[in-house]
């Protein structure tokens, strides 16, 4: 029996496995629906659903490739070719940057070359930052309202080293859907609902718990580095009813103009589940100590906190991103012992699904040329529909 597989994966005409029609300008669930043929940019065959669940490694060394461990914390990317391919650009990019920062505009939606990006989305991205779900939640049920909380801080600290590229996501296509499932039986939803600012819808079940919410990607340029990441809450709702909502901290990208390309977490991320008056805030980055000449401690990438109970304190809370976590005397999280568990996704998902976009399928292929002139394609045809809808940008 076959099984089962997305749809146009093989040529309707022609010989040519990549691409699907040399007759017709779109594929059945472009956005670009109705554009006439093109040389230039033919409509490719859309990728294997097994292709995209093979397997990811997850050990640390698969995770980190390309990268190594700074002295004062954080990483340095030392993949030669991804330094490579972004030379050269930084400087067209900060004149993208002072012309969106005049009309008011973040600095997420610019038009970058195609050479920055990987074939992923940026709703594949978030995804990533769960990973460690199965891991910390398969039998959580079995568990009090203080194991739930500090598993639920273990599942984030935990997920925060994925896949940490210095290659860029698609930005999300307004109405853009992905939708994935862990070998649990968890099942996730996403959609980008905004573009201005650019946000995205979440919603996350499984039989013992579910989690959703709304996170907006920000970007910012700040001397040599570019700051962003999600801003929002990620509610987490339990079957006894316990709740649960935690942010995350930013992320710093750094050497975006000179020096070493550096990554990093800072700020803070903040846990609370209100009903049961329990908060955690975890601050990333050296313990500052009191004193006009005190020294801080520790390395970038560590961080520190305490859980509170009704303002009372219940257990230290300190680790890093790139070593462990610890909650009291106990270690919950190594990133050398514990394996996140990735999401695959299924057959035949909403015609608006990230996979279906031609520009993105063409940079899977390998094919950047024609990834770049689909994804101009691509850009233009949004910037047509919001002047449709009466939108600046």
């Amino acid at each position: 029996m076959e099984s089962i597989d997305d749809p146009c994966t093989t040529p309707r005409d022609g010989s040519n496995r990549e691409i699907w029609s040399e007759e017709i300008g779109f594929l059945p669930y472009s956005l670009l629906l109705g554009c006439l043929y093109d040389r230039e940019t033919p409509p490719p065959t859309y990728t294997s659903i097994r292709v995209l669940n093979r397997e990811r490694p997850g050990d640390k060394q698969s995770q980190l490739r390309g990268y190594e461990l700074v002295k004062e914390g954080g990483l340095k990317c030392v993949d030669e070719q991804v330094l490579a391919k972004q030379k050269g650009i930084i400087i067209d990019v900060i004149g993208q940057v002072t012309a969106c920062l005049l009309q008011g505009k973040g600095v997420v939606g610019l038009s970058l070359p195609i050479r920055l990006f990987e074939p992923r989305s940026t709703l594949e991205r978030m995804l990533d930052r769960w990973s460690f779900m199965p891991v910390y939640f398969d039998g959580i049920n079995r568990v009090d309202r203080l194991e739930k909380f500090k598993r639920v801080i273990a599942m984030a600290i935990a997920g925060l080293y994925i896949s940490p590229s210095q290659e860029k996501p698609f930005n999300p296509l307004l109405g853009e859907t992905l939708q994935a499932e862990w070998p649990n039986g968890t099942k996730a939803f996403c959609e980008h609902t905004s573009h201005h600012p650019p946000i995205t819808n979440f919603y996350v079940e499984n039989r013992h718990f579910k989690m959703h919410g709304h996170l907006e990607l920000t970007g910012k340029f700040k001397k040599n580095s570019l700051i962003g990441g999600f801003h929002g809450n990620v509610n987490v709702e339990f079957t006894d009813g316990q709740k649960i909502s935690f942010t995350y901290p930013r992320f710093r990208a750094g050497g975006m103009i000179m020096g070493s390309r550096t990554v990093n977490w800072e700020g803070d991320m903040e846990f609370v589940d209100e009903a049961n008056g329990l908060i955690a805030t975890l601050i990333f980055g050296p313990a500052k100590k009191k004193g006009f000449f005190s020294k801080a401690v520790g390395k970038l990438d560590d961080f520190k906190g305490s859980i509170m109970e009704n303002d009372e304190k219940i257990c230290d809370v300190s680790g890093s991103w790139l070593r462990n976590l610890e909650i009291g005397d106990t270690e919950y999280w190594n990133i050398d012992t514990h394996r996140p568990v990735f999401h695959t996704f299924p057959a035949n998902p909403l015609p608006s699904d990230w996979r279906y976009r031609e520009d993105l399928v063409w940079l899977l292929k390998g094919n950047s040329e024609i990834a770049q002139k689909w994804k101009i394609k691509v850009e233009n045809r949004q910037r047509d529909d919001r002047k449709l809808r009466g939108l600046k940008y």
